[in-house]
């Protein structure tokens, strides 16, 4: 990973109290005490890294929104939780959206036998801070002249033993964000459920994960499609898996 930074010990825009969540949310607990605080949602636990400051409990934005089925997303100095295309980990992947083949539309969700993938939202910022990974990390731009482009995805595990996808900017095979001028841009970074360099975390049958693909474009730059490269680590590594190409326009 590219440009990364230590984690911060607290970052209050990225943060939601926990107290005014009960106006919202219905049947929500903060279990108390200093070590080991958790928010739970409706008998849930939905977040291990509460914390309490001057009495007032603070929840990370990112659980908040994977509780709402949705991600959040970081853009110049506001946040903003991103909605839609069939549900969070939890929820079961494909349904109405869902098309079978290798290609579709942002929202739809993709089947290609071995795994379902949705691209559920695309976003454009100078910097990105990430939601999933277990230590933070800021991405920034390769120059000074490009933006990030961030695509939310969903990605869910349709074989019969568990599996690790290939999420890698070493070895992306195919995985590129493509203009109306024919040129495409490898991924700068991938925010996901663990720290390993080339695959993404583990999965048993039919769990889902949710994760985001970081590229750095021209500013303005039009985008057209998203290729993505879905491999089983290490079997499908380096020239197997099937491409799938998600429209953007």
């Amino acid at each position: 990973m590219q440009n990364s930074t230590t984690r911060r010990r607290l970052s209050k825009p990225a943060y939601w109290a926990a107290t005014a969540l009960t106006f919202a949310l219905v049947a929500t607990a903060i279990a108390a005490g200093e070590t080991g605080v958790r928010l739970m949602i409706q008998g849930k636990t939905v977040s291990n890294d509460v914390r309490v400051i001057n009495g007032q409990a603070y929840v990370p934005l990112s659980d908040m929104a994977r509780a709402m089925n949705g991600s959040a997303v970081k853009s110049g100095n506001s946040y903003s939780i991103q909605i839609g295309g069939g549900g969070g980990d939890n929820a079961t992947a494909g349904g109405a959206n869902e098309v079978k083949g290798t290609a579709g539309a942002l929202g739809q969700m993709l089947f290609v036998g071995k795994w379902r993938f949705e691209a559920v939202s695309v976003n454009r910022a100078a910097s990105y801070e990430s939601q999933y990974l277990p230590n933070h990390q800021t991405f920034a731009p390769s120059g000074d002249s490009e933006e990030l482009v961030i695509v939310q995805c969903r990605l869910k595990n349709a074989q019969t033993s568990a599996q690790k996808a290939m999420l890698s900017t070493v070895h992306p095979h195919n995985i590129a964000l493509t203009d109306d001028q024919g040129q495409s841009y490898a991924p700068l970074g991938f925010d996901k459920h663990t720290d390993a360099t080339d695959e993404g975390p583990s999965m048993l049958p039919g769990s889902q994960t949710t994760f985001a693909t970081i590229f750095s474009v021209p500013k303005g730059t039009k985008l057209k499609d998203l290729v993505f490269s879905l491999q089983n680590a290490y079997e499908d590594y380096p020239d197997g898996g099937t491409d799938v190409r998600i429209s953007l326009g």
